[in-house]
């Protein structure tokens, strides 16, 4: 009798440093994201530097609709959305004033995902 493998989701991480004040950019990456997520993959976006600044409660609500829209439907397609604890401190953003869905974590979280993604992608 055959044995049922369970296939193991590929991965994609998207490492991004990408400012609030680029919205284009912003849209088309987490376009990127939510459709590897729509294509079953298991995606992460790692925000370092001013992308960090997305997660910011204060920053957010400055968004652009279609950039709040994107991330509003990353956070319901399961991409994980990780801001890097260095520059959260660097922000003074904290659990008091990050946007829900996203989370602090340091760059050990990056490399650990990456290192058996099938696709790293930098969004600069």
């Amino acid at each position: 009798m055959p044995v049922n493998k369970a296939r193991k989701k590929k991965k994609v991480v998207f490492f991004s440093m990408i400012p609030p004040g680029d919205s284009a950019r912003l849209e088309t990456m987490l376009g990127y994201a939510n459709a590897a997520a729509l294509m079953d993959y298991e995606a992460m976006i790692f925000l370092l530097l001013d992308g960090a600044l997305v997660s910011k409660a204060q920053v957010f609500e400055k968004l652009g609709p279609k950039v709040k829209e994107r991330i509003k439907e990353a956070i319901e397609n399961g991409v994980l959305l990780k801001v890097c604890s260095s520059a959260a401190q660097s922000f003074g953003i904290d659990e008091t004033n990050i946007v829900k869905g996203f989370q602090i974590e340091g760059i050990a979280s990056f490399y650990v995902y990456a290192e058996d993604a099938s696709i790293v992608l930098s969004w600069t």
